[in-house]
């Protein structure tokens, strides 16, 4: 790590730290011998606010509770930064504001809105003549008739997602209206949930040919870096297949699909970046594959969840140091996509069916001792309860490693379920608290 003395010396990048993004230590790693870190953190959310102690080892903290951007402006300015950053969707907006007062690069306070609106995303994507899929939204607040008249007619199936999500949550397949009307009585019905605006969009049918390659899903994510206004990027990853109804199993670089493919990805990830006002950042471009060609399915203002790692693994080139650059300034200068030498993946695994509580979790050693597999994270063991309604996020454990190829990759994923067991049940009190 760089001295203290140095450190004093290197440019400051305000970055708005919030614990379901980067790895605080992760940062300062990708910050190494770049730029020291000025946090921001907003200490009413109890996970950031436990990480406080960490983050003033690390650098300043600037706690944002209670503030307006008008009041966290001079606070953060006190401290000269270079530039202001953050990578966690539900902060972009805030973020970009702040960048706006501080007069420091960063999305557009109009990009950001796109970013992190689904709607106003598809509205931007369809005005630059990209292909998009019918779609409308649910207010929180629409009654049956108002309901009825988005969707009574629209061309099913369909999609049921929140207008402002992440990791798949709350995203329902939806087969006709009487389904559609359901859903949302039952999303309503939920105590103690506030009522969302939902978006409703056509689903994008799947190629009649396995177009992700052997073994992978029609779909691709594409990281790009948008330096000056010039858009590069850096990787293609592929999908492991989605467990029901959208969750994401995995992820790898490079991808399996053929490279006669490539080219239309990339040019289709480019025009949509552009779409949406984006001129300095790195982002997450999420497309899927069609016999008619490649749709934009989403585009986050930020890495991908896990890429970086798993494509520094693959290469040995950081996104995140890449997002570090970008924000302060610094020229990054990637004009194609990196080489890598080996497939970096980041596979999540689920419950063979969907419990509602983890009874036990074996066999996770046997797996450890696979070739390939670099390291493994438990996020849900015995006593806890699970969730599909979360997404991706609603998954037993993790592993991240890399293998020579795709086909070691096909047989350690298989491993995934025949060396572990993963054992649960579905009573609403737990087995451990019955007397």
């Amino acid at each position: 790590m760089t001295a203290e003395a140095d450190l004093a010396s290197l440019p400051a990048l305000a970055y708005v730290y919030h614990p379901q993004s980067f790895a605080p230590l992760s940062i300062v790693e990708a910050a190494d011998g770049l730029c020291r870190i000025v946090w921001i953190i907003d200490s009413s959310n109890p996970e950031a606010a436990a990480m406080q102690p960490l983050l003033r080892r690390l650098g300043p903290v600037i706690d944002t509770s209670g503030l307006t951007v008008a009041q966290v402006s001079p606070l953060v300015e006190e401290h000269q930064p270079n530039g202001v950053l953050s990578m966690h969707d539900a902060d972009l907006l805030w973020t970009a504001v702040l960048a706006a007062a501080l007069a420091k690069p960063f999305h557009s306070v109009d990009a950001a809105t796109k970013l992190t609106d689904k709607y106003e995303q598809r509205v931007a994507l369809a005005a630059a003549g990209l292909a998009v899929p019918a779609f409308g939204t649910i207010p929180p607040d629409a009654d049956d008739a108002a309901i009825a008249a988005l969707a009574k007619e629209f061309p099913y199936p369909a999609v049921l997602k929140p207008r402002r999500g992440q990791a798949s949550r709350d995203t329902f397949p939806v087969d006709s209206f009487d389904e559609l009307t359901a859903t949302i009585a039952e999303l309503r019905a939920r105590p103690g949930q506030p009522a969302e605006e939902y978006i409703l969009e056509q689903f994008v049918s799947d190629p009649v040919e396995p177009l992700g390659g052997q073994g992978f899903a029609p779909f691709v994510s594409v990281e790009s870096i948008v330096e000056g206004g010039r858009v590069a990027h850096a990787a293609i990853s592929a999908r492991t297949p989605f467990r029901w109804p959208f969750r994401e199993t995995g992820l790898c670089t490079p991808t399996a699909v053929a490279p006669s493919l490539q080219a239309d990805i990339l040019r289709v990830a480019g025009d949509a970046a552009l779409a949406l006002g984006v001129t300095q950042a790195c982002l997450h471009i999420e497309i899927k594959l069609t016999d008619d060609g490649p749709v934009v399915i989403e585009v986050n203002g930020r890495p991908g969840g896990g890429v970086s790692e798993m494509l520094e693994r693959a290469s040995g080139f950081s996104i995140l140091r890449a997002a570090l650059r970008l924000a302060l300034g610094v020229t990054v200068g990637l004009e194609r996509p990196v080489p890598c030498t080996r497939v970096g993946y980041l596979l999540y695994v689920f419950p063979e069916s969907d419990i509602t509580w983890i009874d036990a979790v074996e066999g996770l050693s046997d797996l450890q001792a696979v070739d390939g597999v670099n390291e493994i994270v438990l996020v849900r063991g015995p006593g806890k309860s699970i969730d599909w309604r979360e997404g991706s996020q609603a998954h037993v454990f993790r592993l991240t490693g890399t293998t020579r190829d795709h086909e070691e990759l096909r047989r350690l994923i298989a491993a995934t379920t025949t060396l572990v067991r993963i054992d649960g049940h579905d009573d609403l009190i737990p087995r451990f608290e019955r007397g």
